[in-house]
């Protein structure tokens, strides 16, 4: 059962981001006893593309809460979650009782005997999923954690802390993409002497100090407008083939200059910031949503028709995958928006609700197969209902780009024009290039 759970629900993260891509595996040595500590933007979807991504069997701590139906229990088994109980969800009749400390303690010491035992574990230090633009202060327990486990082994696991950023292009939107960066490995081992001197002091400064490097690798702003805007000025002045990766580093660099430009020279942050506005304004009203796309060249005879053919193809299967499925996806975000309201949640209950939705509409649809033309081949209707599905989605991706391509094609063959954004673009990314040095 918790491999079927494992299974069916990697394939579903990585059906809604299949670009799912990892930075700085290479940092990591191998066998060491490691602990992840990302962010938290997108609920319990956190936690699967972690560990997707770096393609290790991943534990991590979880609420109380989660654990109290019996359907969650089983994921969250399958997972080798465990349970970390917060005042605010402990039942008010045992406060004071000193129960919450005692089953946290239970919890911290299968987190020992997991990092004695080499295995991966990850904790989101902010202790709670969110959409702000910045980290939330961070909890003590990884530090407290990752020294404990060194303490009971004499400092000689060689535990390392493993500060990483989890980007989303967009977390609520299917078939968008992911991206797990991870920090430089901070070693607990070498505390010793300071941990000996004083626990509670070595247990901040190293808590302090994962900040500090998360910070490096977190893209954050004072407000939400800023990092989005920041993120679409880093795409737009970068290599315009570099990968997801590159240009996550990127936003992160320029947010930290923009913020040593507007102390040291605030005219100069002014003037950028005022052109880069107006260059995104100039591309909404032309309807462009990548400035690289101007210099798109010819789409090939050959491409042209490889494309034609592909969905020529996959038409007749993603009719009846758009008429079988079109509904429950649809009804999915209704739901959803009635649902939640929280940024950081409505990525998790759009996977769960359309999968929920698709599977009930597929077995009642092979359900009527089976009633009219004969049962047995309810079970072949399911499948080829799910296979069409997947043909509508790809159909109508392919159908997307191509016509993109073809409408920047003849918006290109205004040359005046393609040429000035061009030239926009290639101003802009020398201010910015110039104000970072």
């Amino acid at each position: 059962m918790h491999a079927l759970v494992r299974w069916l629900t990697a394939r579903l993260v990585r059906l809604y981001y299949p670009t799912l891509t990892c930075e700085g595996l290479d940092r990591l040595p191998k066998d060491a006893p490691l602990v992840f500590l990302p962010n938290h933007p997108n609920a319990l979807l956190d936690p699967l593309v972690l560990r997707l991504a770096v393609g290790m069997p991943v534990a991590f701590l979880a609420k109380s809460t989660l654990f109290d139906s019996a359907i969650s229990r089983v994921a969250l088994d399958a997972y080798e979650a465990m349970p970390v109980y917060r005042q605010r969800d402990l039942d008010p009749r045992l406060a004071g009782t000193g129960t919450l400390t005692d089953r946290n303690e239970e919890t911290f010491a299968r987190c020992r005997a997991r990092l004695a035992n080499r295995l991966p574990l990850a904790i989101f230090p902010e202790g709670t999923s969110h959409s702000d633009p910045t980290l939330k202060p961070l909890k003590t327990g990884a530090a407290r954690i990752a020294l404990g486990a060194e303490a009971e082994h004499a400092f000689s696991l060689g535990v390392l802390l493993v500060p990483a950023s989890l980007h989303y292009e967009d977390k609520a939107t299917f078939r968008s993409s992911a991206l797990v960066v991870l920090g430089p490995p901070i070693s607990v081992a070498e505390l010793r002497a300071d941990y000996e001197k004083d626990e509670r002091a070595t247990v901040q400064a190293l808590t302090e100090r994962v900040r500090a490097q998360m910070d490096e690798v977190v893209a954050q702003a004072e407000t939400r407008e800023l990092l989005d805007g920041v993120a679409r000025v880093a795409e737009w002045t970068g290599d315009p083939d570099a990968g997801p990766a590159a240009k996550q580093a990127r936003t992160v660099t320029l947010l930290h200059a923009y913020r040593a430009w507007s102390v040291k020279d605030p005219e100069r942050t002014a003037r950028v910031t005022q052109k880069a506005r107006s260059y995104t304004r100039m591309l909404r009203r032309l309807g462009v949503s990548d400035p690289w796309d101007v210099e798109i060249g010819s789409i090939s005879a050959s491409k042209a028709v490889r494309v034609t053919l592909t969905l020529l193809v996959l038409a007749p299967l993603a009719i009846v995958g758009a008429l079988a499925g079109w509904l429950p996806y649809r009804f999915t975000g209704r739901v959803a928006a009635r649902v939640t309201k929280d940024e950081d949640v409505l990525g998790t209950v759009k996977l769960l609700g359309g999968a929920l939705f698709l599977a009930v509409a597929w077995a009642v649809e092979s359900a009527l197969v089976g009633y009219f033309i004969g049962w047995w081949l309810a079970p072949l209707a399911f499948v080829a209902f799910m296979g069409c599905g997947y043909a509508a989605l790809r159909w109508d991706e392919i159908a997307s780009e191509s016509i993109e391509a073809l409408r920047m094609m003849m918006f290109r063959s205004k040359a005046d024009v393609s040429a000035a954004l061009t030239k926009r673009r290639r101003e802009l990314a020398l201010e910015v290039q110039s104000a970072l040095t």
